[in-house]
């Protein structure tokens, strides 16, 4: 699977793998341990978002495209990133899907590098083009 770079590209199959993989990790620590605990709580976490993302994106595919649930599935994704990060470079961690995204897709993206381009040139003290 490509490297997951937008919002609009993540899937359930992303959700369940990263739930999975803080599923797993979780149950290796210690019972009873700081790091027990620890991952217990971020499993707990992982899981709430997990059930969050999925009715998000099956909400997407039934055709309930809009900016605020657009933007709700890539924070709630931030969100799980944070509870699978401290198993990075373990056993079914996703170094390609397993990120934090910026933008909700391409254009975002290009939007955004322009209204940067833009600012900088202003603040270099060029002047910027004029509006239509």
């Amino acid at each position: 699977m490509p490297t997951l770079q937008f919002a609009c590209d993540i899937t359930e199959a992303d959700v369940r793998a990263a739930h999975a993989c803080a599923s797993r990790h979780t149950f290796y620590e210690e019972a009873g341990s700081r790091p027990a605990n620890l991952a217990l709580s971020l499993l707990a976490v992982a899981q709430s978002l997990a059930v969050r993302l999925q009715t998000r994106l099956h909400l997407m595919a039934a055709g309930h495209q809009d900016h605020d649930t657009m933007v709700m599935i890539r924070n709630e994704w931030n969100d799980l990133m944070c509870c699978v990060e401290p198993w990075q470079g373990k056993e079914l961690f996703d170094e390609e899907r397993f990120r934090i995204v910026e933008h909700m897709n391409e254009a975002g993206a290009a939007s955004r590098a322009y209204a940067l381009g833009q600012a900088r040139k202003f603040a270099a003290g060029a002047t910027l083009p004029d509006r239509p």
